[in-house]
């Protein structure tokens, strides 16, 4: 695969494929009885990243049930955490806030009740930090040359011993008849032993032979076993043919549009005898506070190839690292998803975001809200380079927090234009027709108010040296505005995180293993407020900067 970046690596996966018989729906075991021939459609929550107060679950199982959502597909580990406290295990990296088996056991009863399965996944293969970064499992490490992911060493024992323990215990407390392994974005084949097996079976061999095992397992406790697609599909597709037909694959894609490859895949899946679950995303590494438009074109393109055919499990709307966006200003995206999974993707276009305005809100669909949904995704900014994903051209740049970054905006002097303000005018004149979740929407209007205030930052400085060498008097009441603002956000971010949030998650104040400061939204913006405040307590600092660069 050669050293590329995550986006690099992410693209080059390919398009996502699905499957093609249908199985008995997820309930049977853990909820009211369905038909059989019922589609899975469901959400995930990345509890692995960051665990959430049981509260906010209990919440989405509501939401999923109130839009005919019936499955909830909940990522216990990752390479920064479990957010499940192991028993059979001792010593793995677990977080602050994870959650007792008796906890997750409630959880699973509260679901039942309101006819929504719960899937677990417990990383097998890749993504298994949560083990080998402990120093009791350090020699379980497996690193390969294919850039910065990492893996658990597939041919070693003691790795199928502990992820049989693992599974047990999870399936002790899910009653889905699914057990998600995990299995993406793997990184191996540089230890001893994976460099010997590999003398004398493909790469290929071994994932099909550990994958085989795992499923075995899974078997045994009368599950099927779930894995991601990226790797047995499309980087190393000769690996499909190896694998048991009974494992499901999972096929993820947050970047494609267009149905018709889905649907090409689908054949692919077909005629290897295999079954599968569609995955488009909402919130993933291209985004910050908020999904563009395009994504809801990838869960359209999802919904056409994979909820209404026969061929297909269904489709589960990935969403991931929770510390990118605030908790509860997404709520739009997956009833935009929800209706596009069940009615399809031409009622979701058309009627998807007028259902959660009058449903979630209790407000009166009309042009106003039109144009401020419409201005909310198409203006959504992605991470890096400019390009086409975001109609409006948007690249979303980290809030500048120290010297070196500062100095590369101020040689770059080429600011961005801001459509916010226009945005932030808008949710405030609907702000008074909101009559149902109105800190839902005031979380929606926040997560508005910080991509403005990015840009504006960004472009003020830029803005007011363009009209004449700024003097230090001048620079330093920029600076000082500046400040404020970026305080003023702070306070509010920090609000909103404690009012639904676990306040003391060390993710709050610190960084987290493998996450950068773009997957780190408040925790960024306090070190910029930070920042800006340093630099408006001695303003002659950004005077110098600003001449260093020819802008004072």
């Amino acid at each position: 695969m050669g050293k590329h970046s995550r986006r690099d690596f992410l693209r080059s996966t390919g398009a996502a494929l699905t499957t093609l018989s249908t199985l008995p729906h997820l309930l049977s075991e853990s909820g009211p009885a369905q038909p059989a021939h019922t589609p899975i459609r469901g959400l995930m929550v990345d509890a692995a990243r960051l665990p959430e107060p049981l509260d906010y679950y209990r919440r989405v199982l509501r939401f999923c049930s109130d839009w005919e959502l019936n499955t909830l597909h909940f990522r216990l580990t990752d390479d920064q955490g479990t957010a499940l406290r192991f028993s059979s295990v001792p010593d793995l990296v677990t977080h602050a806030n994870a959650f007792t088996p008796g906890q997750l056991h409630e959880l699973v009863e509260y679901g039942r009740s309101l006819g929504v399965g719960i899937i677990p996944e417990v990383e097998a293969f890749g993504h298994t930090g949560y083990i080998t970064r402990s120093p009791a499992y350090a020699h379980l490490l497996d690193r390969g040359d294919h850039g910065e992911f990492t893996g658990i060493i597939p041919v070693q024992p003691q790795t199928t011993e502990m992820m049989q323990k693992l599974f047990r215990e999870v399936a002790s407390i899910f009653p889905s008849k699914y057990l998600h392994g995990g299995c993406d974005e793997v990184n191996w084949g540089g230890s001893a032993l994976s460099r010997k097996a590999l003398q004398t079976r493909s790469r290929a061999h071994i994932w099909g032979d550990y994958l085989n095992s795992l499923n075995q397992i899974v078997q045994s406790m009368g599950k099927q076993f779930i894995v991601w697609g990226d790797f047995v599909l499309h980087k190393e597709p000769e690996i499909l043919s190896r694998l048991d037909k009974n494992i499901v694959i999972m096929d993820w894609n947050y970047w494609d549009t267009g149905a018709i490859e889905f649907r090409h895949a689908v054949d692919r899946v077909q005629a290897n005898g295999s079954q599968a679950i569609g995955a488009p995303g909402l919130i993933s590494y291209r985004w910050g506070a908020r999904p563009g438009t395009q994504q809801l074109r990838n869960i359209d393109a999802f919904a056409e190839a994979y909820a209404h055919q026969p061929a297909s499990l269904g489709v589960i709307l990935a969403n991931w690292v929770p510390t990118r966006y605030l908790q509860n200003s997404l709520w739009d995206g997956f009833v935009y998803a929800a209706v596009a999974f069940k009615d399809g993707s031409a009622a979701a276009q058309v009627s998807g975001l007028r259902r959660f305005v009058e449903r979630h809100y209790g407000a009166t669909w009309n042009e106003q809200w039109s144009e401020a949904l419409d201005l909310l995704y198409d203006a959504a900014p992605e991470h890096g380079d400019r390009n086409s994903a975001s109609p409006l051209g948007l690249s979303l740049p980290v809030p500048f927090s120290d010297e070196e970054y500062l100095a590369g905006l101020l040689r770059k002097r080429n600011p961005q234009p801001n459509p916010f303000p226009r945005l932030r005018s808008l949710l405030d004149e609907l702000q008074p027709t909101v009559k149902n979740n109105l800190a839902d929407f005031q979380s929606l209007a926040l997560s508005v108010d910080y991509l403005d205030t990015i840009f504006w930052r960004d472009a003020v400085i830029l803005h007011h040296a363009a009209d004449k060498p700024l003097s230090l008097e001048a620079a330093q009441q920029l600076i000082e505005q500046i400040a404020e603002r970026d305080r003023n956000l702070a306070v509010a971010l920090n609000k909103d995180w404690d009012g639904s949030r676990f306040t003391d998650s060390p993710a709050k104040r610190e960084s987290v293993f493998d996450l950068h400061p773009k997957d780190q939204m408040l925790l960024q913006w306090q070190r910029a407020a930070a920042f800006s405040a340093g630099l408006a307590a001695h303003p002659d600092r950004f005077y110098q900067l600003l001449q260093a660069t020819g802008l004072a």
